[in-house]
């Protein structure tokens, strides 16, 4: 058989020993033992990558075919000199995916050949090296993803490597990087992908709950007589007539899930209630999970009443479960229970006890994740007592309800409306008025129980956020799950945008009116004020009036007053004398409050407040002048007389606030008590030069 030639009349295995050499060569001369940074064009030799540039006579599928073998047997190369890939030998291989990545953005080998190798590599690696090689792609995102289009080229790819290294790894153990995977998928893709919206509405059917098959034992006899077991004595005493009152094909339905049947025509709407044994609802618990995984199996009038009861008899369980622990610790209970960090085991000491859960106590409070659920008969007790595992029972309780819900008639009238139906997610059945009802009563029993405290309404409310924006997902699907990416703009959008923007910014014309309208301008024209905030900021606005200035308007008030003859001119005259003497009063308070307390006591209607006001001011005025007169010696000449007689201004200043002390503190005379040294010196009255002041008091004659 004669060998494989190029369009050049090379061999093509002679050109795969060529790239191949050139490869490792290109490898040998990059000195790099760290994942990050990347590698890019620059970092390589371009001598190299011309060589193999070279090597490329056209480009044909067999070139770009022997360099994909070039590569692929350098990277076996490498997985049998390397035992397993972990921190240390991880940059070996990523040097040689980055070059793989840049001869695809170079054009020169094929697009997929870095997703190719990157596959390979998965497929012979362990479970930890995959996961330490799983970094590589989670750095490279952006480059790795470059044109990637849904449902061919690089995309298969990709969706087939991350599938595949999915269904090797156990979601128990390999959780974390199982959630690792999915992130990394849903950044890769758009949302609205339709590789990963499940458009038909499949539930996943495989996920099945195994259980214990309980057998309820009778009661043992021991002479004759009834003992009572644990279990019995357990039981509620109107409980227990309500259970083994039913016949024996109850007693047989108790004992394995594949055998419990409820009567279709059976009311239990009005009922209470039963608070059931454990090993009693055991199995009714656990067979929840069925109806859980597989929603449609309600669509039969038999499993769903089925449903009603167990989920009625798990709630009742719950309730039970919360007030028991209300009781044994006075207080609410909490998510993942209360810390136990006293407890002391023999050759264990406290620092060396759950070192490592102790120090990220903070990160695992609150978490309660469980992959798949324990149902141990042994556990059951314990679990129905954990706070968390009731919530997680509740939730999934309040998600099938919540799909019940959307089949009800009205729900329905709701989707005909729409343009491009999905008839898979659009279910020919309907729930009943009566299912309805019991539906919207249990979801809002479902919503109570789960907020006895403050954490309690925090979570409940997050789970009703998830519930409404999960409503806008299932509209999406049932509208087939139309694109809701807007395209780019065009470049004449972009320049009209930018005009009207600019126009947008442009300063405007000052408005004709600056009162806002025609007759609001005329109007304050008018006035004769001036427009604008201009005239608001006149200083005469800002003036106040003095008290002396009301005086003539109160006394004209008075003549208008006693010249009025009808009822509507006197309170006409009486408004105006009281508000002008109410105004002045005001004024007056400002600086003359300390004279208010010498006013007449006696109301009289006719009396002018205003006048008393001077008249008070004025006799104080006299008795401050007096009080100082008397405070000077008592022998002065003429000129020194006639001084005192006719004060200057300074003086008539000091007696002013010489008054305004004496009547701030009536309690002191100040014509015989002496100043202290504390309180200010009285105001004296200078006297001429030219008059000498005695130094010793002369007696009259």
């Amino acid at each position: 058989m004669s060998p494989t030639l190029l369009p050049d009349g090379t061999s093509a295995s002679k050109t795969v020993d060529q790239l191949s050499s050139l490869l490792w060569q290109i490898l040998s001369s990059v000195n790099k033992t760290h994942l990050e940074p990347p590698l890019v064009e620059s970092d390589f030799g371009p001598e190299l990558l011309a060589r193999i540039k070279l090597l490329r006579s056209s480009p044909d599928e067999l070139y770009k075919n022997s360099l994909d073998t070039a590569f692929k047997g350098a990277l076996y190369d490498l997985v049998t000199k390397n035992d397993a890939i972990n921190t240390t030998t991880l940059p070996v291989f990523c040097n040689l995916l980055d070059l793989s990545l840049v001869l695809a953005e170079l054009e020169i080998s094929g697009a997929g050949l870095p997703l190719d190798l990157i596959e390979e590599l998965f497929d012979s690696q362990t479970i930890p090296s995959c996961e330490c090689l799983f970094q590589y792609l989670e750095s490279r995102i952006d480059r790795v993803t470059a044109g990637v289009e849904g449902g061919k080229g690089k995309a298969l790819i990709l969706l087939r490597l991350c599938n595949e290294l999915l269904k090797r790894l156990s979601k128990t153990e390999d959780t974390i990087f199982c959630g690792r995977i999915l992130i990394f998928l849903s950044k890769s893709f758009p949302i609205g992908e339709r590789s990963g919206v499940n458009l038909r509405g499949d539930f996943n059917v495989d996920n099945v709950t195994v259980y214990d098959d309980i057998l309820q034992e009778p009661p043992a006899v021991v002479d004759g007589m009834e003992l009572d077991t644990k279990d019995d004595m357990e039981v509620d005493p109107k409980t227990e007539e309500s259970v083994t009152g039913t016949g024996e094909a109850d007693i047989g339905s108790a004992r394995s899930p594949k055998r419990q049947k409820v009567d279709a025509g059976q009311d239990t709407s009005h009922k209470e209630p039963t608070i059931l044994d454990a090993n009693t609802l055991y199995p009714i618990f656990w067979s929840l999970q069925h109806d859980f995984a597989d929603p449609p199996r309600l669509f039969i009038k038999e499993n769903l009443e089925k449903f009603k009861v167990g989920l009625e008899a798990t709630m009742a369980k719950f309730k039970k479960a919360e007030d028991d622990s209300i009781k044994t610790t006075g207080k609410v209970d909490v998510a993942n229970g209360p810390k136990k960090t006293d407890e002391k085991k023999p050759g264990v000491t406290v620092g060396e006890k759950r070192k490592h859960i102790d120090a990220g106590d903070d990160d695992i409070k609150g978490e309660g994740f469980n992959p798949k659920y324990l149902t141990s008969r042994e556990l059951f007790e314990l679990e129905i007592s954990d706070l968390t595992f009731r919530r997680h029972v509740l939730v999934q309780a309040l998600i099938l309800i919540d799909f019940l819900l959307s089949l009800t008639p009205q729900t329905k009238e709701k989707w005909k409306d729409l343009k491009t139906p999905n008839r898979s997610v659009q279910y020919a059945f309907t729930l009943g008025p009566e299912d309805e009802k019991w539906a919207a009563t249990t979801k809002e029993q479902i919503l109570r129980s789960l907020e006895p405290d403050v954490q309690g309404r925090l979570f409940t409310r997050t789970i009703k956020t998830v519930l409404i924006r999960e409503q806008n997902w299932v509209r999406w699907k049932a509208e087939s799950c139309h694109p809701f990416d807007m395209p780019p703009l065009d470049d004449a959008d972009i320049e009209d945008a930018k005009q009207k923007a600019a126009k947008a910014c442009e300063i405007p014309e000052s408005y004709k009116y600056t009162m806002g309208t025609p007759a609001l301008n005329s109007l304050w024209k008018a006035t004769g004020d001036i427009i604008g905030l201009e005239g608001l900021a006149d200083p005469t606005r800002h003036n106040l009036p003095s008290p002396e200035s009301f005086r003539q308007p109160v006394k004209d008030a008075e003549l208008e007053l006693l010249d009025a003859m009808f009822p509507d001119d006197i309170e006409l005259a009486q408004t105006k004398k009281f508000t002008n003497t109410w105004k002045a009063l005001r004024l007056a308070s400002r600086d003359r409050f300390h004279i208010f307390n010498k006013f007449d006591d006696k109301f009289d209607e006719k009396r002018n407040d205003l006048e008393m006001l001077f008249e008070v001011e004025e006799k104080a005025k006299e008795e401050a002048r007096a009080r100082v007169n008397q405070q000077q010696t008592p022998v002065i000449t003429t000129a020194a007389a006639a001084a005192v007689t006719t004060p200057t201004k300074p003086q008539e200043k000091a007696l002013e606030v010489n008054d305004r002390n004496s009547l701030s503190n009536p309690n002191v005379d100040n014509s015989t008590s002496t100043p202290s040294s504390s309180a200010p010196a009285p105001a004296q009255i200078p006297t001429p030069a030219t008059t000498p002041i005695p130094t010793a008091p002369i007696t009259n004659t």
